[in-house]
C-alpha cells in the first residue's frame, strides 16, 4: 500500500513475529485485504487503511476456527507497533 511497496517483505520484517503458527501474507492483489475490510466494517477509521483497502494489519485467531465464523481475539496494526501484543496473544493461545 506504500508506494515502495513493490514486493514481498524481506526476512527481517517477517522477523517481527517469528512463531511457527504465524502466517504473513504479502497481499499484492489485496483479496485478504479486501474481505477483512468486508469483516470489520468498523475498521474504516484505523489509520492502516488506504483507498478502501486494510495494509498492515494483524489478525490472531483461536486454533481451529474458520475464516468468517468467529472473530479474531486480536486484530490491529500497523505490525510494527503491535508485534508486542501479537506475540504476546500467541503465547496465550499455546
Amino acid at each position: 500500500m506504500l508506494p515502495s511497496d513493490w514486493s514481498r517483505p524481506s526476512g527481517w520484517v517477517q522477523a517481527r513475529v517469528p512463531d511457527p503458527r504465524a502466517v504473513q501474507f504479502w497481499d499484492k492483489d489485496h483479496l485478504v485485504a479486501r474481505e477483512l475490510h468486508q469483516q470489520f466494517p468498523s475498521s474504516q477509521a484505523l489509520c492502516w487503511q488506504r483507498h478502501g483497502i486494510l495494509w498492515d494489519v494483524a489478525a490472531v485467531c483461536a486454533s481451529g476456527v474458520q475464516w468468517g465464523t468467529a472473530a479474531p481475539v486480536y486484530f490491529g496494526g500497523a505490525v510494527v507497533d503491535v508485534a508486542p501484543e501479537v506475540r504476546q496473544k500467541l503465547f496465550a493461545l499455546r
